[in-house]
């Protein structure tokens, strides 16, 4: 009977988690779901039309300051200068042209799932759901699909690339070996080298191998980027149901062990451990906007902005 389920598990990972029908409904409620979230920056939907949260030379005045040596001349505020006896530089809010930009995690540890649909499953609707809304506010798109490798998407405000992306995050995910996949620590930097300066960040992932050692490079892009960490998470890592004496083993190559789970205690003491779990995680996310999206939900355009 286990054989069988096993079998059958398989046979659906080999499968592309997201069809066409799929792919065409999503894009369909991106677009109705998009008003769920207002984002501060965004006044229009074309490019130069976004207020950055960055002073630059761009058109919109916004303050002056004192000058400073290197300042160019031609920006001086005279009337400022003669009124305070002190040079002072006029700042122009900087335009953007707006864009996103997505990582998808679908390293072994997202390859999991126990209700509806495995997490990496989610994170392709996910992706799906933040592109097409990108593409329909006239948004630029870029983003890393992280497996055992790194498959980078170049910056691309055209519909069929963009289209070609979210079929490559919902491609079938079979379960993968043991080896030497790309760690959060490694990859933050070189998203960060890849970012546009004023891009919306969406990090998608169980967050497994987050540590206090990512901070620095979480806070240099909080710092520049608005960035949206969204959480991808089975129902069992929230609480152990009660489903008697199970012999389980981890995904990361451990020990099987036989743990029962009508035991109170166990199930008790395991949610204390998510909890604490849960704190760090959003702890080491600090400044991110953070979202927690389970596996089993159906309309996770309600729980994050597009």
């Amino acid at each position: 009977m286990i054989d069988g389920v096993f079998s059958r598990a398989i046979t659906t990972t080999l499968k592309p988690m997201l069809n066409e029908a799929e792919l065409h409904n999503l894009y369909r409620r991106a677009h109705s779901s998009s008003a769920y979230f207002q984002h501060p920056f965004i006044e229009q939907h074309q490019a130069g039309d976004v207020a950055s949260r960055y002073r630059g030379s761009g058109m919109d005045y916004e303050e002056s300051r004192v000058y400073q040596a290197g300042d160019e001349p031609r920006f001086i505020n005279w009337r400022v200068t003669a009124r305070t006896g002190e040079a002072h530089i006029k700042q122009f809010r900087e335009e953007t042209r707006p864009g996103v930009f997505i990582f998808v995690d679908q390293r072994i540890s997202m390859r999991f799932g126990t209700r509806v649909r495995i997490k990496v499953a989610q994170a392709s609707r996910l992706t799906a759901l933040i592109a097409f809304a990108a593409v329909q506010q006239g948004w630029t798109v870029s983003g890393l699909r992280l497996d055992a490798k790194m498959h980078w998407f170049p910056t691309s405000s055209d519909s069929h690339s963009i289209w070609q992306f979210v079929r490559e995050s919902a491609a079938a995910c079979p379960p993968g070996g043991q080896g030497n996949e790309p760690s959060l620590i490694h990859i933050l930097p070189q998203i960060q080298n890849q970012l546009v300066r004023g891009n919306h960040v969406y990090l998608i992932s169980d967050f497994s191998d987050l540590s206090d050692k990512i901070k620095p490079y979480l806070l240099e892009m909080v710092n520049r980027h608005p960035v949206f960490a969204l959480h991808v998470v089975d129902p069992v890592e929230l609480a152990l149901p009660n489903a008697g004496k199970l012999i389980l083993q981890g995904m990361t190559g451990d020990a099987a062990q036989q743990v029962d789970l009508s035991d109170t205690v166990v199930r008790k003491r395991y949610k204390t451990h998510v909890k604490e779990r849960q704190a760090t995680i959003q702890q080491q996310l600090h400044g991110c906007s953070y979202f927690q999206v389970l596996t089993e939900s159906e309309t996770p355009e309600t729980r994050i902005p597009l």
